[in-house]
């Protein structure tokens, strides 16, 4: 094999072939080859590349130190501006609506509740003298006030369509129920949970209502009925307001 190298590149070139070859087993990148034209640099190289053989690869080196920080990149240019929004729907209680009015075919909902002793007559005797005193109440008052007043009011409250007593079944002015309250456009109603010595009749209607302004809310009350006995009872409400009318008298759906 020498000799053929040795014919092709002679003595000289020989020489420096073979001292290219150590340098590429050694692992030594060399530049350029002295005392050789291209032609004797390309054999010498291809030469190297098929005497030397490729070792099993070596274990792992241990991880290096880590780098230096790098420079922070360039900022990004700002993005296009994005449109305006379009304005959003003034609410039913606003700079736009400082009245405050619920909107036709809205409803609100609310709890009552009230609790109290039934009155009693009790009699003292001082000295001889016997004196006579009530304690306790005869009624409890229950006030529903309305977050948005309620314009036109609410037509007149008839305990019959408009009061749920317990377990009492729907009307169409009232069709929800205690834990779901609803009412009909422009009707009040009230629905009870539990009423204990307190109230008119078996389904203990409320005795009376004090109408002061309507479109607010509305106050009620009820006969406490056993004389020294704790009276109580709670639920909830619901309004809705009128629908417009599209004639006197003749409101539209809403």
């Amino acid at each position: 094999m020498f000799s053929r190298i040795h014919n092709k590149l002679g003595t000289a070139g020989l020489v420096v072939a073979i001292v290219a070859l150590v340098a590429a087993l050694a692992g030594t990148a060399f530049a350029s080859l002295p005392g050789l034209n291209s032609k004797q640099k390309k054999e010498v190289k291809k030469i190297a590349k098929k005497l030397v053989k490729v070792g099993p690869q070596g274990p792992q080196g241990a991880p290096g130190a880590t780098g230096a920080t790098g420079a922070p990149g360039k900022e990004g240019a700002a993005g296009t501006a994005g449109q305006n929004g379009s304005d959003g729907e003034a609410g039913a209680c606003s700079n736009s609506k400082p009245q405050c009015v619920l909107p036709p075919g809205a409803t609100l909902t609310g709890t009552w509740s009230f609790s109290g002793r039934g009155s009693q007559v009790i009699e003292t005797e001082v000295g001889g003298t016997t004196n006579s005193y009530e304690i306790g109440d005869r009624r409890e008052f229950v006030n529903i006030s309305y977050p948005l007043r309620v314009v036109p009011q609410p037509r007149d409250f008839i305990v019959a369509t408009n009061w749920i007593g317990e377990n009492e079944p729907s009307t169409a002015q009232c069709p929800g129920s205690y834990s779901e309250p609803k009412a009909a456009p422009g009707e009040l109603c009230i629905y009870a949970q539990e009423i204990v010595n307190a109230g008119e009749n078996t389904t203990h209607e409320p005795e009376g209502f004090t109408h002061t302004d309507r479109t607010s809310g509305e106050v009620f009350n009820f006969k406490l009925n056993e004389e020294g006995l704790f009276a109580r009872g709670y639920g909830t409400w619901a309004v809705t307001a009128r629908c417009p009318e599209v004639e006197p008298g003749v409101e539209e759906e809403c």
